[in-house]
């Protein structure tokens, strides 16, 4: 099945079902279930709107705590639509302008997400890759 590798807390706001949209400079094509992969950290950083953060920390809890996984395969999910500027107070919206796109700004995709399962236990030391990847589940 594919995976993608997602930093963290993203990956596990997505597994949780909290967070409905991934934000890609790319548009896919794919609708289907993935893996979500929690990249290993490189440097944790959140920036969260007031209504994102009240969602959003549960899963903050388990970052203060230290539980969070990272460098693992979490959860999956199902990619549903891929669209500009979607509703959800996830969605990072994409300028329209000639002159943003001409300074080299990019478009920013939104993937919607459905169905998300989130893992009881994560299966642990999996290495991530840019962009989808395959990734075959041993149980």
């Amino acid at each position: 099945m594919k995976a993608l590798t997602i930093k963290q807390p993203w990956a596990s706001l997505i597994a949780h079902g909290i967070k409905d949209v991934e934000n890609r400079t790319w548009k896919t094509n794919y609708r289907g279930r993935i893996y979500i992969h929690a990249s290993t950290p490189r440097k944790f950083k959140v920036d969260l709107t007031d209504d994102q953060t009240r969602l959003a920390l549960p899963v903050l809890q388990t970052a203060m705590e230290g539980t969070m996984a990272f460098g693992a395969i979490i959860g999956e999910v199902d990619i549903v639509d891929c669209v500009l500027n979607h509703p959800s107070i996830w969605a990072e919206k994409s300028m329209a302008s000639k002159d943003w796109q001409k300074e080299g700004n990019l478009y920013v995709y939104n993937w919607v997400l459905a169905n998300p399962v989130l893992y009881d236990e994560p299966i642990l030391e999996v290495k991530g890759k840019l962009s989808f990847w395959e990734f075959d589940v041993a149980w």
